[in-house]
This record gives structure tokens, C-alpha cells and sequence, in this order.
């Protein structure tokens, strides 16, 4: 199941009550389709930016639920023929990202550049050395 959520606008010519009883009915659509409402947040009559089968205002509603995605069809079909609901928008929420530890950046290795003659330098400077030390 996928996590969804629909907005929707209710009728404002409806009381509180009515309101409720288009809640409950869309959330038993969802349910016949197979999903699970989850959170329901009413956020009130609002004007409507133009005018919705003879409607200037409206409830909106925004229910989180979940859903097999092959059966968001027969929920927005279902949703179409509800006369209490004037619009509305299915959304798919974005899949939950589990964070992944990120590694601390690798230290920071500066190189400096040898030049080839310091090389056979140093290992000249050595050789003497231990020629010393085998001798005493």
C-alpha cells in the first residue's frame, strides 16, 4: 500500500453535521476500495477562486490515506459521483526516506611532489651510513 492523500471541497451551504456525514461518506469510499483512511484535517469554509456548480464558498477537507495504486481509479470515480464533494485531488505523498549514516570525509592527504635527483640523493646519503655502521 502506497500513503496518499485527497483534498476536497464540501458544499458550503452544508452545516457542521453535513460535513461530518460527507467525511464519513468519503472515508467509506476509501475504505470499500480497499484502503485505510488515516489522519483527517478540516480546515474550513473558504471562498472558492471562481464560482463551482453555483458555489462561491466551500468546506475543505485534506484526508491522509493508504492505498494500492491500481485502485485510486475506482476511488476517484467513486469521488466524482459524491454530490456532496465539488473538487477534489488525489496526491501521492512522498515515499519515507530512511536517512543512511553518511562516513566521515577521508582525511586530507597532500602529496608534495619528489624530485627524481633528491631521491637517488637521500639513498647516496644513506649508503654511507650503514657502510659506517657494519664497519664499527
Amino acid at each position: 500500500m502506497r500513503d496518499y492523500e485527497v483534498l476536497y471541497i464540501v458544499r458550503a451551504d452544508f452545516d457542521d453535521d453535513k460535513v461530518q456525514e460527507a467525511v464519513k461518506r468519503v472515508n467509506t469510499l476509501i475504505e470499500r476500495s480497499g484502503g485505510t483512511p488515516e489522519r483527517t484535517n478540516l480546515w474550513g469554509k473558504r471562498k472558492l477562486a471562481y464560482e463551482v456548480k453555483h458555489q462561491k464558498e466551500g468546506s475543505y477537507v485534506l484526508q491522509d490515506f493508504q492505498l494500492e495504486p491500481e485502485r485510486v481509479p475506482e476511488l476517484e470515480a467513486g469521488l466524482k459521483i459524491t454530490e456532496e464533494v465539488l473538487r477534489h485531488l488525489i496526491v501521492r505523498k512522498p515515499e519515507k526516506v530512511v536517512p543512511t549514516p553518511v562516513p566521515p570525509p577521508p582525511a586530507e592527504v597532500v602529496l608534495e611532489p619528489v624530485a627524481a635527483g633528491s631521491v637517488e640523493a637521500e639513498g647516496e646519503s644513506r649508503r654511507p651510513d650503514r657502510e659506517h655502521r657494519e664497519e664499527s
